[in-house]
């Protein structure tokens, strides 16, 4: 049954308004209905009078976009087209609350590009391996296309959608998942994925370049048809609390956002990438993240961009070895399912992780009295985002000094980043534990305030999202709790501050946590 049965409805009857000639299947001993490496047969089904006048449906994913979007090219040049998004339950996965809110926006734009050029975009909520097959049988459509998936879930509802159209005259053809290489792909000389990122990124480099990215279609056939939901009606832009204002005005979500963002960031931020990328104090990322996770831009556009660029090529190439990362994460979540929940590293069991609740709010709303650590968070819940070294040391702090389990970092950043990858994100908090693959050292362990005063030596980072600390003088800005008391009086700093007491000293809860990879015990850390 459909779950949406008045936006059906509205487009049975716009389609039965239509007037086009009948179009025939095209000849052949049979469709071929697609699904990786696989092909399901299935027997050619003869035209009736009511043959369709929709020859497909385009089922939006992860690909938000006009430009270089393979399911829709083709799609278009097969005649008229249904473009469809379907809102899925969560099915027990972490909530992306943040990412809803920008897939919101981006839909928005991305519906309004599809209806100028002449097919609005269907919204649907539920199941797509329920919905789509009864949309195709309904409006006898014979072909489905979509970009391949590579998380569990994904990857699940897609064996599901093939097993519904089983017996039924509906090709069901899956694109490449938006990769420069295929995270399946191995050598033939090579038995087992790699674990090391760069022998892998030196392998997959042996396949660029890609090919060029596809044009825009200049027009689509599709049918008009009355509104019956959005994405406003699901819930995903927050009211009370609206803890989106700040990423309204920061952001811009959609595929014309993205290649604005992709031009600022090759003009002005590209050069001198490779020696201050780190550094907080100076806009230098690149700001891409969210527009490729929701697919507003497709990596190869990303790469010939970033390959007619003239910044030395010392910062392309350092910036080209960062996509590796979201290359080599794809690559392990495709050959490892339950990287999200389960270590890479079979070899050495987990420590003992401490059940901390308080410690774990305080974290999660930046009040551990550590500044980096703190303003780290707070942007995090501000603007859905974080630099990477932020990324690094907020979840090392999470992860070592306070022996939290990693993947409660993991859930935490999957809802509140806007650029929330399912590969991306379980494989960063694999490697900061030391149990991922290509894993720093269980014995790395950053230190906060000596990464500030590297990264943010005038604490401009710091006093940005912690407003409370902007009377501290650089010296103690990173170490407050070291500063004279009458310096934090006169600062307004209170006597119950955290910034005078951390919940967690950060030589001692260094030295628990080297006890604890090494023993498995997790002695307890007072404050101090």
């Amino acid at each position: 049954m459909f779950q949406n049965p008045l936006a059906i409805h509205s487009l049975v009857r716009a389609l039965q308004k239509r007037s086009r000639p009948i179009a025939s299947p095209p000849a052949g001993n049979g469709r071929t209905h697609r699904f990786g490496r696989q092909s399901f047969q299935h027997p050619p089904k003869p035209p009736t009078k009511s043959e369709a006048f929709i020859s497909s449906i385009v089922w939006f994913r992860n690909n938000l976009r006009l430009s270089d979007n393979p399911p829709l090219r083709e799609a278009a040049e097969r005649g008229p087209l249904l473009p469809v998004f379907i809102g899925e339950p969560s099915r027990g996965a972490s909530p992306e609350g943040a990412r809803h809110w920008w897939r919101a926006r981006s839909l928005r734009c991305l519906d309004h590009s599809l209806s100028r050029l002449g097919a609005p975009l269907l919204f649907l909520r539920g199941d797509p391996a329920i919905l789509l097959p009864d949309l195709a049988t309904r409006l006898k459509i014979d072909k489905i296309l979509a970009m391949e998936a590579i998380d569990p879930d994904g990857r699940r509802t897609q064996s599901r959608l093939q097993s519904a159209l089983s017996g039924k005259p509906v090709e069901f053809h899956l694109f490449p998942a938006d990769y420069l290489v295929p995270p399946a792909g191995l050598p033939a000389e090579r038995r087992s994925p790699w674990k090391v990122f760069t022998p892998f990124w030196q392998r997959a480099q042996s396949h660029l370049p890609p090919p060029l990215p596809l044009p825009a279609p200049d027009r689509l056939d599709g049918i008009p048809f009355p509104r019956s939901e959005t994405p406003e009606d699901w819930g995903w832009e927050p009211e009370k609390p609206d803890w989106a204002a700040e990423m309204r005005s920061f952001w811009d979500p959609g595929e014309e956002g993205a290649r604005r963002r992709l031009n600022a960031f090759l003009e002005k931020r590209l050069k001198n990438y490779a020696v201050k990328r780190d550094f907080l104090d100076e806009d230098t990322s690149s700001l891409l993240s969210p527009h490729l996770a929701n697919g507003e831009i497709s990596i190869r556009s990303v790469w010939w961009s970033l390959r007619e660029s003239t910044a030395p090529e010392e910062d392309r190439a350092k910036f080209l070895s960062e996509l590796g990362w979201r290359e080599f994460s794809a690559h392990l979540m495709w050959h490892h399912p339950d990287l999200a929940t389960q270590p890479l590293q079979k070899g050495r069991p987990e420590i003992a992780w401490r059940e901390d609740p308080s410690s774990l709010l305080a974290w999660q709303k930046g009040r551990t009295g550590i500044p980096l650590v703190d303003a780290g968070m707070r942007q995090l819940r501000r603007l859905g985002f974080l630099p990477n070294r932020v990324r690094m040391v907020t979840a090392s702090f999470l992860v070592k000094n306070l022996l939290i389990d990693w993947r409660k970092g993991r859930e935490w950043f999957s809802d509140n980043l806007v650029d929330h990858d399912p590969a991306n994100n379980a494989a960063s908090w694999q490697w900061i534990s030391g149990y991922g693959a290509d894993a720093a050292p269980w014995f790395r362990i950053f230190n906060p305030v000596l990464q500030g005063e590297k990264f943010d030596p005038e604490g401009r980072y710091v006093k940005t999202y912690l407003p409370e600390l902007a009377r501290i003088p650089p010296r103690y800005l990173h170490c407050p709790w070291t500063a004279p008391s009458s310096l934090l009086d006169n600062a307004g700093i209170g006597k119950d501050s955290p910034y005078r007491n951390p919940i967690v000293d950060l030589g001692l809860s260094r030295k628990r946590a080297l006890q604890a990879w090494t023993s498995g015990n997790t002695p307890d850390v007072t404050p101090s």
